[in-house]
Parts: structure tokens; C-alpha cells; sequence
């Protein structure tokens, strides 16, 4: 099967400068970060060439961390350049639709960036470019950290123009606590918060890429989880809308850097009540 590629814009490339790491906070020892991208495609050959002559290729991506994919991806509408969107959902409807974005109710978002403790639950949720790399290490340091043995994070998302699409679970858990914000919702508000933020993620049947059969749950390992979810359809006219994915794939490309390789340096302060896997 031939992929043909439109012409990528250079703001869409400019991501090839060397990545620096995040910084740690605490200097304890910690485990390894579970870094793991999701291709939603149309069946894994495609998925597979648009991660290599796409991503890797032309967009000169890092991609160092593993992917799975999800091949039942089926277009539904054109993507638009201008479009409106809702809490995650565009007004102007869903552009397509895969078994993976069903189950996990992603709403047909280009991509989209979970953080999910060893429970599988949900802590944090973002499906824009505007995520908080500091707070975002801070909540992966503290659920590899494991503090008091129950996983504790200390990263509210207060603003609710913040928390439309970067959320944590202390976030919602703060705002049902004391109803702070005033949101103007259009009647949406029952749909403002992630439907899984705080809650186990469900299982979802996906493919390895040289496909075989695998799931989430397996490619999760009862780990600290970072799972990028993202478009790759072969589909021409989708690849103009990718500059948010090769954003998220370099911030993923970050967290496995400094969480998983090991190459950020250990912080200053002692977490005393940090009970790290052995």
C-alpha cells in the first residue's frame, strides 16, 4: 500500500531541536515510567507507516517508547482547520471514530495524553498543547514516588478554563468538594470533567505492530502509566492537522527521557513517606 504525504508545514517540523529533560523534584530513588503510544489507524500496516515515514521521517520525531495500536480507526467527516469545541467535543461533530476512542470516550480528539496509576485509574488528562510541564513531571514523579502507599498527588487544575482540557483527579475531586468556579457551560456542565478521571481506565482489545493481539490492560502492566493517544490514518488530509500530535509525542518523548531512561537528576528534597516499588 502506497501513503502519499501533503507537504507539512515547517512550524510543523520545528520540533527536531535536542529535548531537554524535566526536572525532579524529590531525590529518592524511583521505578521506571510505563511510556506507551496508542496508533489509531486504519489496520496496523498503515499505522505502522505513518509512525515511520510521517512522525519518524519527515517530521524527524523522536518516538522511543513503544506503541500498540487500535486499527479500526473510519473516518466520518473532514477535518476542519477552524473548528469549535465543547468540553473535548467539536461542535461541528465527530471527524471519526475507532473501537479505542469509543470505549475510552476521547471524542474523536487528534490526540490525547493520560497519566494512570498502578490501580489503572485515570489522574490526569489533557488534550491540549497548553499542558503544564512541570506540574505534569511533578504528578508522574509522585505516583512513581507512591506516597503513603496510596498514590497521592498533590496537582490541583483550580482554573476551569484550565481544567477543559487538562485536568487531574485532585482537580475534580477540590472542585465537587467546594463547587469553586463559575462555568459557563451552555448546558454542558454534567460533561465538564474526563468520564475516567479517577476511575480505572477499561480495558480495550488493541494490536501489537507486528499483529499479534495485545490489550491495554497488557501494555499498562500494573505500572505508572503515561499513554499517548494518537491519530494515524492514512487518510491525506488528516496529516495537515498534525503540529498538536508532534507536540504531545515530543512532551511523551520528554516524560520516557527523564522517568523511564533515567536521565533527569535526582531533586533535593527527601520524600519521607515514599514507599517506590522494590
Amino acid at each position: 500500500m502506497k501513503i502519499k504525504y501533503l507537504l507539512i508545514p515547517l512550524l510543523m517540523i520545528s520540533f527536531t531541536v535536542a529535548q531537554a529533560q524535566l526536572d525532579r523534584f524529590s531525590s529518592n530513588p524511583i521505578p521506571k515510567l510505563n511510556v506507551v503510544g496508542v496508533a489509531l489507524s486504519e489496520n496496523v500496516e498503515s499505522a505502522n507507516k505513518v509512525v515511520n515515514e510521517l512522525f519518524k521521517g519527515k517530521m524527524r520525531l523522536d518516538l522511543n517508547f513503544d506503541y500498540v495500536i487500535d486499527p479500526t480507526y473510519k473516518k466520518l467527516a473532514d477535518q476542519k482547520a477552524v473548528d469549535i469545541s465543547f468540553f473535548g467535543k467539536s461542535a461541528s461533530g465527530k471527524k471519526f471514530e475507532s473501537k479505542l476512542d469509543t470505549e475510552l470516550e476521547l471524542n474523536a480528539n487528534l490526540n490525547t495524553l493520560l497519566i494512570i496509576d498502578r490501580a489503572k485509574k485515570v489522574r490526569a488528562f489533557a488534550q491540549v498543547a497548553t499542558v503544564d510541564f512541570d506540574k505534569l513531571g511533578r504528578i508522574v514523579e509522585e505516583l512513581l514516588l507512591n506516597i503513603d502507599g496510596k498514590e497521592l498527588i498533590s496537582v490541583d487544575s483550580e482554573e476551569p478554563g484550565e481544567a477543559i482540557g487538562w485536568q487531574t483527579d485532585l482537580g475534580k475531586e477540590n472542585a465537587e468538594k467546594n463547587k469553586k468556579g463559575i462555568v459557563i457551560d451552555f448546558g454542558a456542565s454534567k460533561n465538564y470533567w474526563y468520564k475516567f478521571l479517577g476511575k480505572e481506565i477499561p480495558d480495550a482489545s488493541l494490536s501489537k505492530i507486528d499483529g499479534g493481539a495485545t490489550t491495554l490492560y497488557e501494555a499498562l502492566n500494573n505500572k505508572v502509566s503515561v499513554v499517548l493517544v494518537f491519530t494515524a490514518s492514512a487518510e491525506e488530509e488528516v496529516q495537515y492537522f498534525m503540529g498538536g500530535t508532534a507536540f504531545m509525542m515530543n512532551l511523551a518523548n520528554e516524560l520516557y527521557d527523564s522517568f523511564t531512561l533515567g536521565k533527569s537528576e535526582p531533586g533535593s528534597e527527601f520524600v519521607k513517606n515514599a514507599v517506590p516499588d522494590k
